[in-house]
């Protein structure tokens, strides 16, 4: 048996996360609008309702290390117009569904959603849920440095129970590195106040494998998210890709973990936490066992999309503002990133879909396999229709060989060992992967 240094040095190359299959990169035979709205017509369900995401793309200072699409702005003036571009997209899409949908739930991301003053937050949650469900989930990143009391008043009027705070590090050396300084004490405060307003669930997010991380800040970072208890974890591996992301390029190679140191400061984050009573519940994902997305783990309902796990979904995740990424279930459709394009593309009355892809059969079926081992640790394997499959099947002979995954005759389950390898299985089923040849650039998979 090979160790777990061998392990990493064999199996850690650059691979896709999954939040979608196929990659975003892969995408292809993008629908046009009347396809793309006959998609959605078609898997809409209004007992079911919709998913809304809402992109906020704006931030007041740059973090070195982020990936996400944003702009960074002190001027809040731009939040009306941002406001107006939203609500009309809105509007054009009930104008072309030719009905108003239920929303099952409601997800703000960033950027920085509590960018936005709490008299607009107020606004636009007002604006999108005058028809929602009896069993309606809200939720909303938040960035401790700009939360006020007032945006957590509008959140508890607007029923949005769910909080996730972005934390990253604790340690104060990490944080100049990474340029996002926020004292344990400020978080501890928020916390405090969150809870107050019966906002009924707290998630951290925490990244691993940032500058000047050492094992003992890690300990020191944990110990505090300890004290604060919050009932979700998202523990992240930092994807460190320079060549594609400018503003990491702020980040010193030297100043960054080798892959092996990178590892163990996970293995210890995990330890710790679940020396504590966090349970693993996905991938870098841990919950307390009266959570909501624990339930949903031992329940068999866990579900993964572009914003991570959740717990319960339509058939459509349906995004808004400039980059969001919408879903049928038959196709996927993302927005146009740069802020004034988007806003011409709606001020001339068109949906502003920058690209898309149609599903294939073998498509939703390698989809569904990836979402399972994501979600539940063990697929079913075997099917004639998998493209590639007795190349597939060395590979999982290989997999099995290392202690990554056990295999029956229909069944793959990754072993409490290969769930550190989810990626590296995922990756063999991606047949996107297999035939393209191209230079895209994927962050590594350990």
């Amino acid at each position: 048996m090979k160790t777990l240094k061998e392990m990493i040095s064999k199996y850690n190359r650059p691979g896709p996360r999954y939040t979608s299959y196929p990659p975003v990169p892969y995408w292809n035979n993008a629908p046009d609008e009347t396809t793309w709205i006959s998609h959605l017509q078609s898997n809409y369900d209004p007992e079911k309702g919709m998913d809304l995401y809402v992109h906020v793309p704006y931030c007041e200072s740059l973090c070195y290390y982020c990936g996400c699409s944003r702009t960074i702005t002190k001027n809040h003036a731009v939040e009306d117009s941002y406001l107006e571009m939203v609500l009309k997209e809105w509007d054009l899409y009930q104008q072309k569904l030719g009905f108003t949908p239920t929303i099952n739930s409601l997800h703000f991301g960033g950027g920085t959603p509590t960018f936005l003053s709490p008299v607009n937050l107020d606004r636009l949650i007002k604006a999108l849920l005058k028809n929602k469900l009896e069993t309606f989930i809200g939720s909303i990143e938040i960035d401790p440095r700009t939360c006020q009391s007032a945006h957590l008043k509008v959140l508890a009027d607007n029923d949005i129970k769910r909080v996730s705070l972005g934390i990253q590090d604790f340690d104060p050396l990490v944080q100049k590195a990474i340029n996002r300084e926020q004292s344990p004490a400020m978080v501890e405060a928020l916390v405090e106040k969150i809870r107050k307003f019966n906002i009924s669930s707290i998630n951290f997010d925490l990244i691993y494998g940032l500058p000047k991380q050492t094992t003992e800040s890690i300990a020191k970072t944990i110990e505090i998210v300890i004290k604060q208890r919050p009932d979700l974890i998202a523990f992240y591996s930092y994807a460190h890709l320079p060549e594609k992301i400018k503003n990491q390029r702020l980040i010193p190679n030297e100043d960054l973990p080798s892959p092996e140191q990178k590892r163990e400061l996970y293995e210890l984050g995990k330890k710790l936490l679940q020396e504590n009573g966090y349970k693993d519940v996905g991938m870098d994902h841990f919950a307390l066992p009266s959570s909501f997305l624990y339930k949903a783990k031992i329940e068999n309902k866990l579900h993964r999309n572009f914003m991570g796990y959740v717990d319960k979904k339509s058939p459509i995740l349906l995004g808004l503002g400039p980059t969001s990424i919408s879903d049928s279930s038959l196709s996927f459709v993302q927005n146009i990133k740069e802020v004034k394009t988007y806003e011409q593309t709606i001020k001339a009355n068109h949906l502003p879909i920058e690209k898309g892809h149609t599903h294939s059969s073998k498509d939703l079926l390698v989809q569904d396999m990836i979402l399972e081992l994501m979600c539940s640790n063990q697929t079913t394997i075997g099917h004639k229709d998998i493209p590639h499959w007795p190349e597939i099947q060395k590979e999982l002979y290989e997999f099995e060989e290392d202690g990554i995954i056990e295999l029956t005759e229909n069944t793959l389950r990754l072993t409490e060992m290969g769930k550190a390898f989810v990626r590296n299985v995922a990756m063999c089923f991606d047949y996107y992967l297999r035939e393209k040849t191209s230079s895209i650039k994927f962050s590594q998979t350990i």
